[in-house]
């Protein structure tokens, strides 16, 4: 596998609750199912590896939001790396999935952000599938976090 490309990190926040993330002011996100969009320019496998680890200095937006939500699956495209579009297909593909903090994971960029929330109803295995059919990515069994 190439270690670098685009990763998609599937999370579940068991309760809502409100979420202080760096220098954004504390935001309630709601109980439920996120997916987080995110680029390695190099070393995809080590940053993955350091999102699945409990233990952990927050550098990244997404760090903050991982104390409280865990990691439920991991996807990754290798060689593709326009996380924004990625972020724009997906909203076009997963109806009602919404920006719950509008610039989180998008300090380099000037979209809406990277991470969404999928609609309660969403059915993950289905959406797992379709994230490979339609849009190349891949689950890597190394990187499966225990359901």
């Amino acid at each position: 596998m190439s270690d670098r490309g685009l990763y998609l990190l599937i999370l579940r926040l068991e309760k809502g609750q409100a979420i202080k993330i760096g220098r954004f002011k504390e935001t309630y996100f709601k109980a439920g199912y996120y997916l987080y969009v995110c680029r390695a320019r190099r070393e995809m496998r080590a940053r993955i590896e350091r999102h699945l680890r409990v233990e952990k200095k927050t550098f990244w937006h997404i760090d903050y939001f991982a104390r409280y939500a865990r990691i439920y699956e991991v996807l990754v495209k290798p060689e593709a790396f326009d996380e924004c579009e990625t972020v724009r297909k997906l909203r076009q593909l997963i109806n009602d999935s919404t920006f719950p903090l509008l610039g989180f994971g998008a300090s380099d960029c000037c979209c809406c952000g990277h991470l969404l929330s999928l609609p309660p109803e969403t059915d993950l295995s289905n959406l797992i599938e379709i994230l490979g059919s339609r849009m190349g990515f891949q689950v890597r069994g190394e990187f499966r976090a225990s359901h």
